[in-house]
């Protein structure tokens, strides 16, 4: 079976060896059509045994729910994975759950300190660990 191939990130003296190929995971949670947790879970645990373990998120993809959807899996395979997570978008409450359109429910957008450190918060929880990579 081939892998994926990786590449040294960071600066000197501090470097992390990732994936060059990354699982973007929006559509688990929103924006592509139906959704089906158990089928992305399945695809989570495959992409491990792929070595396609640089998964990227944001607090945004189905209002929070895609980040708790990764927890999942991430909560016995933290080691394995590079977490990359985004936030910034102010985002009103949902009126359905998942989301399918986040859009939608963009109300602004926010780069300061507090509401950083609020998004990181959440976030984290939702993911179920204590870091992000990225």
């Amino acid at each position: 079976m081939a892998t994926v191939q990786t590449i040294e990130i960071g600066v000197p003296g501090d470097k992390v060896c990732v994936p060059r190929i990354g699982l973007g995971t929006m559509g688990m949670s929103a924006a592509f059509g139906p959704t089906d947790d158990e089928q992305s879970v399945k695809v989570l645990k495959r992409s491990i045994e792929l070595g396609c373990t640089f998964w990227d998120t944001a607090d945004a993809y189905g209002l929070g729910h895609n980040e708790k959807l990764l927890s999942r899996v991430l909560k016995d395979n933290r080691d394995k994975i590079f977490v990359s997570t985004k936030f910034g978008l102010m985002l009103r409450e949902p009126e359905e759950d998942p989301p399918k359109v986040f859009s939608h429910y963009i109300v602004g957008y926010n780069g300061k300190r507090e509401f950083v450190r609020e998004s990181l918060h959440k976030s984290l929880e939702r993911l179920g660990t204590d870091y992000v990579d990225l």
